[in-house]
Parts: structure tokens; C-alpha cells; sequence
């Protein structure tokens, strides 16, 4: 199973706010970060059902790196 992924307005610009934050703090870490994020919407992208639920149909991957989570439901 692999899901499709959409982001909402909301969770763009917290990701895209952290991302600019982590550049400010070390050139290349806002990269790192935007990679490390990617690779977790990634994971749960293809084995979304390893994620535990954390409220209702939604569920949790956590970033292995920073400490930052992507939160999804299995179908809209």
C-alpha cells in the first residue's frame, strides 16, 4: 500500500518555517532537515499501517533526527 501524499497549507508552512529555522542556525542543516522529512513521509507513505494511531484514524511517524512528526490518516 502506498499512500498519496498531499499537504495541507498549515503543515507546509510549519515545515517549510522549521526548515528556513534549521538553515539559520547552520548552512545545510535546513537540507538535512528537509531530507530527514522526506524520507519519513516517504516511510509512511508505503508502510503506512507500521505508524501507531495517535487520535481517530490518524497516525504518527516520528522524524529519527530532529525532533519533529508527520501526522496522517490512511484515507480521505
Amino acid at each position: 500500500m502506498s499512500l498519496r501524499v498531499v499537504f495541507r497549507r498549515a503543515a507546509k508552512s510549519e515545515f517549510e518555517d522549521a526548515a528556513a529555522w534549521y538553515q539559520e542556525r547552520r548552512r545545510g542543516l535546513g537540507e538535512e532537515f528537509a531530507a530527514e522529512i522526506g524520507e519519513a513521509i516517504e516511510r509512511a507513505s508505503e508502510y503506512p499501517l507500521r505508524y501507531p494511531l495517535v487520535f481517530g484514524d490518524v497516525r504518527r511517524a516520528v522524524s529519527r533526527r530532529f525532533p519533529f512528526a508527520v501526522y496522517f490518516p490512511l484515507a480521505r
